[in-house]
């Protein structure tokens, strides 16, 4: 009887879906803040349920900590990224405090064919109406849209933990300015909003697998990971734009970014305020096995 129960609740274990949305109180709100078709944009109810999460239960359910976006990698669902939403949860982050949505198709675009153009930082469908926020009329883009609408919601500045392709695409939609391929105007900086930017295993300056670029896809010389392409040479020509602290984690022995290329490391953020580096590491493992880590940036600025 006892394997019969452990059976069925393996079963029930692996087979039963994920469902990550928004609460019902943060639709609301971004439905009479945005309306109906950017709140399901935001939502990315068009990936299904488990592509978007975050939000508070009531009107009672304030915030006690800074709001935590977590922006995904190449290919991924947000719901990638559930055992760090668990974990902060049980050291206490309420699901109020913990935020995220889903880029890109989640994986229909094969993976070498996924790149950093404007679609994916400012997506078409997602695109908002003028905002006004300080004053600042801001054009936004999904993350764009997404921190301004979570800022406005907490009342709090956002912390950013972004993860692997998902570092350099958080950084442009901060840092704002004119799109490397479409030349659209994403709008001026959104240092203010941050606190903490955390970049976990982040291709920041190019993917050790992109040293001989590529006409099109992941490794081409406009938007994508070649070390000298047009996108990151944008993002990384300015320093300390992505908020009050911006830290990094990563790997000597991340076999997808990588450690070197073009002669330079790939994923530490220069001019930021500090990293942490490990040996040994996958690049899933960096982002799995820091969870503690990552919270300690975002929580204290510190590693411990």
């Amino acid at each position: 009887m006892r394997q019969l129960i452990l059976a069925a609740w393996i079963f029930v274990t692996v087979v039963q879906p994920v469902h990550a949305e928004f609460t019902p109180h943060f639709r609301k709100f971004l439905h009479e803040s945005y309306g109906v078709n950017m709140a399901g944009s935001l939502e990315r109810t068009d990936l299904g349920l488990d592509a978007s999460l975050g939000g508070m239960l009531n009107d009672n359910d304030r915030p006690s900590k800074q709001a935590v976006i977590l922006v995904h990698g190449i290919t991924n669902k947000i719901t990638r990224f559930m055992p760090m939403v668990h974990f902060l949860h049980s050291k206490g982050y309420k699901s109020g405090e913990v935020y995220g949505t889903t880029w890109g198709d989640a994986g229909v675009t094969p993976i070498g064919l996924v790149d950093m153009k404007c679609s994916y930082v400012k997506q078409i469908r997602l695109e908002l109406e003028k905002q006004s926020f300080k004053g600042t009329e801001v054009v936004s883009s999904l993350f764009r849209s997404f921190i301004i609408a979570v800022r406005q919601y907490t009342g709090t500045q956002v912390d950013v933990i972004a993860y692997s392709m998902g570092s350099p695409i958080a950084r442009k939609a901060i840092l704002g300015g004119q799109c490397v391929d479409t030349r659209e105007i994403l709008g001026p900086p959104l240092t203010e909003l941050i606190d903490t930017f955390l970049s976990v295993a982040g291709a920041n300056y190019g993917s050790a697998l992109c040293v001989v670029p590529i006409p099109v896809g992941t490794c081409n010389r406009r938007t994508g990971l070649h070390c000298e392409s047009a996108f990151l040479q944008d993002i990384n020509n300015q320093a300390r734009y992505e908020g009050s602290y911006v830290y990094s984690i990563f790997s000597t022995t991340d076999e997808k970014v990588g450690f070197r290329t073009c002669g330079k490391p790939v994923s530490p953020i220069r001019g930021g305020t500090g990293y942490v580096k490990k040996d040994g590491l996958s690049h899933d493992q960096v982002m799995d096995n820091t969870h503690h880590l990552q919270m300690n940036f975002i929580s204290k600025h510190a590693p411990k």
